[in-house]
């Protein structure tokens, strides 16, 4: 955790504290260890600094500072360590900390000093790849990857913060949030704290139709390649700061692929370029049907003068260029999905399942109704099309393909589940309660049944019976934080408090992710429980979702980054629905009217309304929870303050009804002085902040469209 000083904030505990309680945020760790340095005889130095800002000097106040490292002065030597990393090597300072005034508070007094400019490890990251692509469209690959210095710690944080046996699943998530799929396995990494030597991890992937099949000519970038240099803008050229470029640092990245016969292939350009601060190569053969990839990024200082703004942008231009090389392939072989005449519904089925787990549910479904039209009485097909339905909320069709499955085998292991999450769905709460139970009639220790009839039971707030269906879902997962998260809240709203912390302390000891953090914070709140706790987990939830976007840039966005901004608003929202059980409106509203601009999920859009309706501002409350009726799934509860606020149900309606298209003219932004035409796009925009209150557009990125 990092939690910021200044007046009413967290402060730290003592060091036997903190060893009791076996967690701390940056203050707590700092005490543990000066306090274990000074048992040994060493006088180190508590040091206050901020992650993000400058130190202004001519402002002294502790309001300033965000953050406490150590420094411990050794002869003449200074070493200087941040223990909040936990995993970091030895001396080393992520980037934002490095050359940085900072306050020093020694034993014979406070003063200010310079953090090192360097790193004591060279920062790098090296990406191999080897892969083959089948004549159906299919990847397969083994990739590995090996980072030292600054890139290293947030992928030894994430790894340490899970057993080995969940490496599995934090690749599958990293390999999808990439847009290639969850299809993993062989995954191999080394100790997360063994931080002398650099850390590595491997694992091979298996991505259903890499290639679209349906077309005869297409353009293939190069996988995972997630290379970024730092932003500029070319008016700040006669300007008094310095060009950041970030931290020295080196990428390598490398791929040798072998791609179908059937396809004419073109390679791309290589390209060398030379300057003082940095360097890049990128080398590109084809011989025969395999083509190989070396790509190197050298940057070799932290900063520019502002007047070679257009030099940098020049250099960065033409990195970003051959990043957007593509490698053309053209095939005279029919347009249409190559699925061979003779394959067998087994193989059918299994390119289906694989085009869902990578999210192509269009290309699933055709391909599981053409396994079930070759083989009707298949003991899998209408349940997996129904779970292709399921997840493109086709909910009708999923509905009537389970039971059709159903009619098959009366005693499927998966179909009555997943029936009555569609009914759940849809709300349909009785359905919903008959199908889950049927599952667990014929498999009382179906886990999936279980979790989901405690869910459908806590969605109408029945939580006395939630209790033991929940109970025995984390009994049959006990490696499931999230399982452990629910059943909290349910011992929480069932009014067993003991309970209910029991098992939000289990959840945290299977993960400390951001997610598990503000998923207690957020069932504290509302019960305005344990409000320290649930701030100081929020808290540490948007601080270290926060540092993940800190230095983000479009040229190294992936879906990852995106579902991190989503993220960031539910943890807003949480943290200030902790300040709304606190009673302190004015910091609620800011960080709910934030998360509510980011996100506009219903959830939040109530949030604000309770707010302004709490503050005696009834229009505003009433426009807001109309809003939130029209965004994504509104609660009941949320219906029963409209209708209440609006004077009944037919006026609520109305008022809905009236407003349907508000969130969309709220999304829009009109493009003035252009020629009219007519296309659709999508297009990722980087917003920053430059000066004053608002943001401004610090860049812009072409996905797809015409």
């Amino acid at each position: 955790m990092s939690l910021s000083l200044g007046m009413g904030h967290y402060q730290p505990h003592s060091a036997d504290e903190v060893l009791h309680n076996q967690y701390g945020d940056c203050k707590d760790k700092n005490t543990l260890l000066v306090s274990l340095l000074e048992a040994e005889g060493f006088h180190a130095s508590s040091v206050l600094i901020n992650f993000g800002r400058k130190l202004d000097t001519d402002v002294p106040s502790p309001a300033q500072f965000n953050h406490v490292i150590t420094m411990l002065p050794l002869g003449k030597e200074e070493i200087w360590m941040d223990t909040t990393a936990e995993v970091a090597p030895f001396r080393l300072l992520l980037y934002p900390l490095r050359k940085k005034q900072s306050l020093v508070i020694a034993p014979d007094g406070a003063h200010l000093e310079e953090t090192p400019a360097d790193s004591p490890v060279p920062d790098s990251e090296i990406i191999k790849i080897d892969g083959k692509i089948d004549d159906t469209g299919k990847l397969d690959a083994n990739i590995s990857y090996e980072l030292r210095g600054d890139s290293e710690v947030r992928w030894r944080q994430v790894f340490r913060s899970a057993a080995s046996a969940q490496w599995q699943q934090i690749v599958e998530q990293m390999s999808s949030r990439e847009g290639m799929g969850k299809d993993v396995s062989e995954v191999k990494a080394s100790d997360p704290s063994a931080t002398r030597e650099s850390f590595k991890f491997s694992y091979r992937l298996v991505k259903a139709s890499y290639l679209d099949q349906s077309k005869n000519k297409l353009g293939l970038k190069l996988p995972l390649y997630g290379l970024g240099l730092a932003t500029a803008d070319p008016d700040d050229a006669d300007g008094p700061d310095p060009i950041k470029l970030g931290a020295p640092h080196t990428y390598d990245y490398s791929i040798r692929l072998e791609l179908p016969v059937k396809y004419t292939v073109r390679s791309l350009l290589p390209i060398s370029l030379k300057r003082d601060y940095g360097n890049y190569e990128a080398v590109y053969k084809l011989e025969g049907n395999i083509f190989t990839a070396e790509r190197k990024l050298t940057v070799g200082q932290s900063e520019l003068p502002s007047s070679r703004v257009q030099d940098y942008l020049a250099f960065r231009r033409s990195v970003s260029d051959d990043s957007a090389q593509q490698l053309l392939l053209e095939t005279t072989v029919a347009s249409r999905i190559d699925v061979p005449a003779d394959i067998k519904p087994a193989d059918l089925l299994k390119r289906g399942d694989d085009a869902a787990r990578n999210g192509n549910y269009a290309l699933a479904i055709d391909l599981l109704k053409r396994a079930i039209d070759a083989d009707p009485k298949s003991n899998m097909g209408w349940n997996d099309l129904g779970l292709a339905y399921l997840n493109s909320r086709q909910y009708e069709q999923a509905t009537k393909s389970f039971q059709k499955q159903i009619e098959i085998n009366g005693y499927h292991p998966y179909a009555y589940n997943n029936l009555g999450l569609g009914y759940l769905r849809q709300g349909n709460y009785e359905e919903a309660i008959k199908w889950f139970n049927k599952q667990i009639e014929i498999d009382p220790l179906d886990k999936h049944a279980h979790g989901n009839l405690g869910v459908t039971y806590m969605e109408q707030e029945k939580y006395v019976e939630a209790v033991p269906e929940l109970e025995k879902a984390a009994s049959l997962t006990p490696d499931n934080a999230e399982a452990q998260v629910r059943l909290g809240e349910a011992y929480l709203n069932a009014a067993q408090d003991e309970k209910a912390m029991t098992a939000f302390d289990n959840a945290l000891k299977i993960s400390t992710q951001p997610a598990i953090w503000n998923g207690i914070a957020y069932q504290l709140a509302r019960k305005k429980v344990h409000l320290d706790m649930a701030r100081r987990y929020a808290d540490s939830a948007v601080t270290s979702t926060a540092a993940a976007l800190r230095t983000l840039s479009l040229d190294q966005l992936s879906s990852r980054n995106v579902g991190l901004t989503a993220a960031l608003a539910n943890y807003w929202d949480t943290l200030g629905w902790v300040d709304y059980a606190d009673g302190n409106l004015a910091a609620a509203q800011k960080y709910i009217e934030a998360a509510w601009q980011l996100n506009q999920h219903s959830e939040e859009g109530d949030h604000l309304g309770q707010i302004f309706e709490k503050e005696g501002e009834k229009e505003k409350a009433l426009y807001q929870y109309v809003l939130a009726m029209n965004a994504r799934r509104p609660a009941a509860a949320l219906r029963t303050r409209l209708n209440t606020l609006a004077g009944g149900s037919e006026k609520a309606d109305a008022l809905i009804s009236k407003s349907k298209t508000d969130l969309l003219e709220q999304r829009t932004l009109k493009l003035h002085n252009i020629a009219k035409q007519e296309g659709k796009a999508d297009f990722f925009l980087l917003l920053a902040k430059k000066s004053g209150p608002t943001a401004s557009i610090d860049s812009v990125k072409f996905i797809s469209g015409r």
